[in-house]
């Protein structure tokens, strides 16, 4: 695996780091790490079967995070030359002088470092044998087949085709160095439907790190297409308080929402909902929240962080109780905590606290049990706008989705609102499905009933 990864950078990034990490400490650093970021990436939007948008390109950059007397000196290049190099050695050694000195920085705790030793399967060779002709054909065949799925559909937002394959290498001044390669792909489709004079638009994807997994480019234009008529003669409906059955697309978000407010940037400055709540119930009993960076297969599976820490599994939250506070080393020792392997970097920025494969445990029940389990509610599959106060928990945004009438789908719901505090929607939660899926990214939650929410109509 690596050796094909280098022979498409022509690097030995390893290498590199190492070399930089000498010089920097040979110029009187108390510490330093060395990051090098590589990625080639590939995407074609097609519409109405021309070519809007192609793309093509190999980039590449190096990060130097330099430490004395507390201070830290943070630098970034994509010059790769050995005279920009030293001079930015240099440079970060100057900044690091002149910065304010701080306790908590520093490189991770010396005993942590590692790497996880299980077996994880995050590169498919095969992405870049596929050629861009096509690559094209893909996105000309998913827009091809959601067009002609339904008479309604008058047009077409695009459709495309993304692949993307990715090194990273860290090298530290504590001896740690490490390198990593993955891939990623996906196809997606958005259209636009009319009846009587009415226009509506909705969209569909399959993203997975490899290309035999994806969806067929004719599996993903059906259900976007779908989806779009499957909102035609959509309504508002009264303001009142029903329950809430919440599609995956959205219960992501939720999980999105926990993860960050739980994070320990958002703890130490006081600015999240879950303030004091370690080890106190934040959720119904049954909710399960983990971050894994060990799944063999994940969309987001590595195996060390962006300090040099083992990749593990995180329990976010267990049986509705806060268990843990995801950190990197800064914050960790603000708090005067361990960092848990959840550093996130890349070449230009310092390490910060960040999800790998972030899901809800799954349920025993289908979402077509959760819905006919509802006499009167709303099946809600999109929110709208920036309508979340992540100190308070409270939550009022535009939302769109089907209203449910004695236990099916009876029509589509747009233009409403829904609004209450996160942590009663949390412990609201009665059931959970069984349809856990990655299937759009590295966060994941299945279908959800909530008990009630207040919902803003007509």
């Amino acid at each position: 695996m690596t050796t094909q990864v280098q022979d498409r950078f022509q690097i030995d990034s390893l290498s590199l780091a190492d070399d930089v990490v000498r010089e920097v400490m040979k110029l009187g650093a108390d510490a330093c790490d060395v990051v090098v970021s590589e990625g080639a990436d590939f995407s074609v939007q097609v519409r109405l079967g021309r070519i809007e948008k192609l793309e093509e390109s190999i980039s590449r950059g190096l990060g130097i995070r330099v430490f004395k007397d507390g201070a830290v000196g943070l630098v970034h290049t994509t010059d790769f030359a050995d005279k920009s190099i030293k001079e930015l050695v240099k440079d970060a050694i100057a900044i690091a002088r002149v910065s304010d000195r701080d306790a908590a920085n520093g490189l991770a705790p010396r005993e942590l470092l590692g790497r996880y030793a299980g077996k994880l399967n995050i590169y498919d060779p095969s992405i870049s044998a596929i050629s861009p002709a096509r690559k094209i054909e893909m996105a000309r065949a998913c827009e091809d087949a959601g067009l002609a799925l339904d008479p309604r559909i008058r047009n077409s937002d695009g459709a495309s085709w993304f692949d993307a394959e990715g090194r990273f290498t860290l090298a530290t001044s504590d001896g740690f160095r490490g390198q990593y390669a993955g891939t990623t792909a996906g196809i997606s489709a958005s259209l636009l439907a009319e009846e009587d004079g009415v226009k509506q638009t909705d969209s569909w994807y399959s993203y997975d790190r490899f290309v035999s997994r994806l969806d067929t480019p004719e599996a993903v234009g059906k259900e976007a297409a779908r989806r779009t008529v499957a909102r035609l003669g959509s309504r508002k409906v009264k303001s009142q308080t029903a329950a809430l059955v919440v599609d995956p697309l959205v219960s992501r978000r939720f999980v999105s929402m926990i993860f960050g407010a739980a994070s320990g940037g958002s703890i130490y400055r006081k600015s999240s909902f879950l303030l004091d709540r370690l080890g106190t119930v934040i959720a119904a009993p049954g909710v399960t929240i983990d971050d894994d960076a060990t799944l063999e297969d994940g969309p987001a599976s590595r195996p060390f962080d962006g300090e040099g820490l083992p990749g593990r599994r995180l329990r976010l939250v267990e049986n509705g109780t806060l268990g843990e506070i995801p950190c990197e080393s800064y914050f960790a020792r603000k708090l005067g905590r361990s960092p848990t392997g959840n550093a996130v970097r890349g070449y230009a920025s310092g390490p910060a606290a960040g999800s790998t494969n972030l899901f809800m445990q799954p349920g025993s029940d289908s979402p077509s049990d959760i819905i006919r389990s509802v006499k009167n509610g709303l099946y809600l599959n999109s929110l709208m706008g920036m309508g979340f106060n992540g100190v308070t928990g409270d939550l009022s945004q535009g939302a769109s989705g089907y209203w449910i009438e004695n236990g099916e789908i009876a029509f589509p719901v747009q233009e409403i609102t829904i609004a209450g505090n996160f942590l009663d929607m949390l412990a609201g939660i009665e059931r959970i499905g069984n349809d856990l899926s990655f299937k759009m990214g590295s966060t994941a939650a299945p279908t959800l009933l909530i008990r009630e929410i207040t919902i803003g109509g007509s």
